[in-house]
Formats: structure tokens, C-alpha cells, sequence
């Protein structure tokens, strides 16, 4: 083989085992900008993951252990309206647009669980047919916790 020919396979050779040298040592290094995300949104996919096995969560998962209750009354004897109808709306924080809603049950209550933190909205219906909004109340949830609004039917 002439020398000139076999500079050329050694120069390839060793340029080669550089690059992959180089490229194997800094990926061991650090994790770099894409692991620091997946590894973030790994509860945000756990939490994906358990909507679409159960659109309606019904109890908190260790990745979202966010809860609202909510109650429906009537203003003139502060008794519960059962059949009413509760709507929660907002944006998780993985960045999901959440809709839920749920009919109060005969002690006028509703509760979602399972919420990741996030800012939501509950809308509150007289009955679950209601075209009308009673009212409407803003809620910003932290994990873990428990927020309980009252609603009152005029």
C-alpha cells in the first residue's frame, strides 16, 4: 500500500476515535439541556398518562396530589342543592389546558382530585341542564393541597 494512501486511513482513523472520544466523555460529563427536561416532565406524563386510563381522576396520585372541593347552596335557607352542576377549567403546570365537571350530589358537593398545581377557574350551575352561570370563582392550587369554595344560589 502506498504511504501516502496509509497516512490517509491513520489521519481518518484517528480523527474518528477523537470525535467519538469526545463525544462519549462530555455525555457522561452532565446531564444536558433535553435529560433536565424529560426528567421534569416525567410526573407531568405520569399525570397525562393517568387522564387518558381515567378521564376523571378519582383519587390523588403521588404526582398530583391536588384537590378542590366545591359546595352548591341556596342563599335564603343555606341548605345544599343537589343536582347542580360544577365546571373546572384551567391550565395545569405541565402546561395542560384542563376541563372537568361534575354534578353535586345530595349534600351539594363535588370534589376533583388528582389536579397537578395550576391556575383553575369552577363555574357553578343551578341544575346540570342550566344555561345560566350562578357564579364563577378563580382558584391557584399548590401541591400538595386542599381547596374547599362555596358557592351561593340567590
Amino acid at each position: 500500500m502506498p504511504r501516502r494512501v496509509s497516512a490517509q486511513y491513520w489521519a481518518i482513523g484517528l480523527a474518528t476515535a477523537a470525535l467519538m472520544g469526545a463525544a462519549m466523555g462530555s455525555a457522561g460529563a452532565h446531564p444536558g439541556h433535553d435529560d433536565t427536561i424529560a426528567q421534569r416532565s416525567a410526573p407531568c406524563e405520569q399525570a397525562r398518562q393517568a387522564r387518558l386510563d381515567d378521564e376523571v381522576v378519582r383519587s390523588a396520585s403521588p404526582t398530583a396530589a391536588g384537590q378542590i372541593d366545591a359546595v352548591l347552596i341556596r342563599s335564603t335557607d343555606r341548605t345544599p342543592i343537589a343536582g347542580g352542576k360544577i365546571v373546572l377549567t384551567g391550565i395545569d403546570a405541565c402546561g395542560d389546558h384542563i376541563y372537568r365537571h361534575m354534578s353535586t350530589s345530595t349534600t351539594g358537593q363535588v370534589s376533583f382530585r388528582g389536579l397537578q398545581p395550576g391556575r383553575y377557574q369552577l363555574t357553578a350551575y343551578r341544575s346540570d341542564s342550566a344555561a345560566r352561570a350562578i357564579t364563577t370563582a378563580d382558584v391557584n392550587l399548590s401541591a400538595p393541597s386542599l381547596k374547599t369554595i362555596q358557592f351561593t344560589a340567590g
